[in-house]
C-alpha cells in the first residue's frame, strides 16, 4: 500500500481536523518546507473564503476575495494597499482567479460577470473581454486565467462549460479546447490553469481528480495524478503552480496538501515540515510563485495567503517535446 495522505479507514469527505493523525512521510517523497510569512486583511474588512493569488514583479501580492466582490492588493510588506472592486464599466462580481502577466497587467477572472478584465500595472482597466457562449447556454463561467510569458496567448478556464479557452491576445480570436467527459483532452469541471515549463498547460480538475498537461502546440499530452489518497492521487485538486525548475505543484482543498509533480507526471513528493509530516494547509486553493521562488499559497478556509518557502526537494525529470497527441475527442 502507498503512502496515505490521510488517517487509515476515515472517508476523506468526513474527515476532520480533529481526525488527521499524521504520520512521516518515507524521506524520499519528502519536500521539506516551512510557512515563513502569512498575508491577511484587517479584521474589520477582512478576507472572505479567498481562492486565487497572484505577484507581481515588484512583489505586491493580488488575491482574489470573490465572496467580497473584489481583488485585494497587498504591498510587499504585508499591509493592504488597493482594492480593485469595478473596472471596464462594470463593478466586479465574484471573481475567482487572478494571474499577473510579464508586462506586468493584472488578468482578473469575473466569474460571476463572465469576463476576463485587465489592469494595467498603474491600477487602469485596459480591457474587458467577453468570452464565447457555446451553443445551448447563455453565460460563460471563467474561474481562471494564465498567460504565456510572451504575452501572446491567454488561456481561461471555463469551468461550467466544461472547457479550456484560447485566446490569441494579438487578434483577439478564441480557440476551444476540450468538452465533457473523462477522457483525455476532455474536462468534469475543471478548475485552474498554469502556463509552465516549455510552454507546456495544466488544467487541475475537481471532479475528474487529476491535472490535464497540454503541449505548447495545443496537443493533449496526458494527465497527472488520478483519484485517491496516497501519495502521487489527488482527491479534490484545485490550485496548480509551477516552479523555474519545471516541477509543478498541485493543492488538494479536502486533504489540506500539496504534492510535487514532475513535469511530466511522476510523484516527486509531499511538503513537509521538518519532522516529516505532511505541511497542512487550511483548504488550500490557488497558488503562484514570485520572482525568489516562495510558494504562495491561498487558504480558503483561513482567509488568508500562506507563504512556504521551499528548503529542500529531489532533482526533477526531463520534459519531452513528443509527449502528447494531436486535438481533443
Amino acid at each position: 500500500m502507498g503512502v496515505r495522505l490521510v488517517l487509515a479507514g476515515v472517508c476523506a469527505m468526513a474527515w476532520s481536523a480533529a481526525a488527521r493523525a499524521d504520520v512521516a512521510i518515507p524521506p524520499s517523497l519528502r519536500i521539506e518546507a516551512e510557512v515563513t510569512a502569512i498575508f491577511e486583511a484587517p479584521a474589520e474588512n477582512p478576507l472572505r473564503m479567498p481562492t486565487d493569488v497572484a505577484v507581481d514583479a515588484a512583489r505586491r501580492v493580488y488575491v482574489a476575495d470573490g465572496t467580497n466582490d473584489r481583488i485585494v492588493r497587498f504591498a510587499r510588506g504585508g499591509q493592504v494597499d488597493a482594492l480593485i472592486t469595478k473596472g471596464g464599466g462594470r463593478e466586479l462580481k465574484q471573481p475567482v482567479g487572478v494571474s499577473v502577466d510579464a508586462q506586468g497587467r493584472v488578468w482578473i477572472a469575473d466569474t460571476g460577470n463572465g469576463r476576463i478584465l485587465i489592469i494595467a500595472s498603474n491600477g487602469q482597466a485596459t480591457e474587458s473581454v467577453s468570452l464565447p457562449v457555446p451553443r445551448g447556454t447563455d453565460r460563460t463561467d471563467p474561474t481562471d486565467v494564465a498567460v504565456t510569458p510572451d504575452g501572446k496567448r491567454a488561456y481561461v478556464v471555463d469551468n461550467d462549460n466544461h472547457r479550456l479557452l484560447l485566446r490569441d491576445n494579438a487578434n483577439g480570436l478564441w480557440t476551444v479546447l476540450g468538452s465533457k467527459g473523462r477522457g483525455l483532452g476532455r474536462f468534469e469541471w475543471p478548475f485552474m490553469v498554469c502556463v509552465g515549463a516549455e510552454g507546456y498547460v495544466y488544467v487541475t480538475e475537481v471532479i475528474n481528480a487529476r491535472v490535464q498537461r497540454i503541449t505548447p502546440d495545443d496537443r493533449w499530452a496526458g494527465a497527472i495524478g488520478r483519484w485517491g489518497v496516497e501519495a502521487g492521487q489527488l482527491y479534490r485538486p484545485k490550485g496548480v503552480a509551477a516552479d523555474r525548475q519545471g516541477r509543478l505543484y498541485v493543492s488538494d482543498s479536502t486533504l489540506g496538501v500539496i504534492q510535487a509533480f514532475g513535469a511530466r507526471g511522476v510523484v516527486e513528493g509531499v511538503l513537509t515540515d521538518g519532522l516529516g509530516a505532511p505541511l497542512r494547509f487550511d483548504h488550500p486553493m490557488g497558488m503562484c510563485f514570485d520572482g525568489d521562488g516562495r510558494l504562495f499559497v491561498v487558504e480558503l478556509g483561513a482567509n488568508r495567503v500562506a507563504v512556504v518557502t521551499i528548503r529542500a526537494a529531489a532533482p526533477i525529470e526531463k520534459q519531452s517535446n513528443r509527449d502528447g497527441q494531436r486535438g481533443g475527442p
